[in-house]
């Protein structure tokens, strides 16, 4: 078995997670004990591999990477980007048609999460028949499924789709949206593929500690090593896109749309404060000031009409900004 000194915090943090994730499937198919000792010594060799990788992409020892550099035109852009895959979770698809058709159809791999397969399937009907038959089908169904009925799950089950996979995730310890992470990367494992980022479409609004619970995931990511490190996660949610800004110098191209539409957007310290913080490219900057809650917070801001958006930060920050054209 393993010790905690034969691994560093994160490591060791991530195996006590897919640990527990393991064992619930043992419990739920009744997985001998060789085969879940045999997927955790597989997992753990390959996130000592990924440590090394990381730390010789970075050039540094502590594993911050000097400066990361943000294109939403490229995202937006599916015929620009690499490898991706799209989760849809458990919430309305209100962006425009034409845009999830495209970021769906043009997706290295399609998940849908639990009640997401519902809401999918709701954006289907709303197509016309020649676009349905357009629509590629899932390849994986996950969740622990107590948000979908039976009849649709089997709906999806007769799909006869080229890789289509139901998977149930039973284990309670962890949101349906963490499970199709560690589901993602197995995907990738089992394939050897390294997918470029994850589009997950999330509702924002609504119940707040569901809300509360994705930006859990998006620390989880990073914090236990669920995906390649190199693999970047955007949440989407109606007209808007989030994502997670580590520690280091941050380099986001603005699209023009938001530049020039006085766009919102903002910089959450969620988590742990964020002691210092100096931005450009802002309407209202920071110059190397403290972000916490109590204290001071950057919502509801905009840009000021800049092409880049500059952001060092000593602590990892939500970013979040409207994108107009979604809707």
């Amino acid at each position: 078995m393993f010790c905690k000194s034969m691994f560093d915090k994160h490591s060791y943090s991530r195996y006590l997670l897919l640990y527990k994730y393991l064992s619930a499937y043992e419990k739920s198919y009744r997985l001998d004990s060789n085969n879940i000792l045999s997927n955790l010594n597989r997992i753990m060799t390959r996130n000592l591999a990924l440590t090394k990788v990381s730390e010789n992409h970075s050039g540094l020892s502590n594993n911050i990477i000097k400066c990361w550099k943000w294109n939403v035109n490229k995202i937006l852009n599916v015929q620009e980007n690499k490898k991706y895959a799209i989760l849809i979770l458990n919430c309305r698809i209100t962006q425009k048609k034409d845009i999830i058709k495209q970021f769906w159809n043009e997706a290295s791999l399609r998940i849908t999460v639990d009640g997401g397969t519902s809401h999918w399937d709701k954006f289907l009907n709303h197509l016309s028949h020649d676009e349905q038959k357009s629509m590629k089908c899932p390849d994986l169904v996950t969740g622990d499924f107590d948000s979908i009925s039976e009849e649709m799950l089997q709906k999806y089950k007769d799909k006869h789709c080229k890789v289509n996979k139901i998977i149930s995730t039973p284990d309670q310890d962890f949101t349906d949206f963490t499970k199709a992470i560690i589901e993602l990367n197995n995907y990738c494992e089992e394939n050897k593929v390294q997918m470029d980022y994850a589009l997950v479409m999330a509702q924002n609004s609504g119940r707040l500690d569901q809300i509360l619970g994705n930006i859990q995931t998006l620390h989880l990511i990073k914090e236990n090593r669920l995906l390649h490190p190199q693999t970047r996660v955007y949440m989407l949610s109606d007209d808007s896109i989030s994502w997670l800004l580590h520690p280091g110098d941050h380099i986001i191209e603005i699209p023009l749309a938001s530049r020039n539409g006085n766009a919102w957007c903002s910089l959450i310290p969620v988590g742990e404060p964020c002691i210092s913080v100096t931005t450009s490219g802002l309407k209202w900057n920071l110059d190397n000031q403290k972000l916490n809650f109590g204290g001071l917070i950057s919502t509801s801001n905009t840009f000021d009409g800049s092409d880049q958006v500059k952001v060092k930060c000593s602590h990892t920050l939500l970013w979040s900004m409207e994108i107009p054209t979604l809707m």
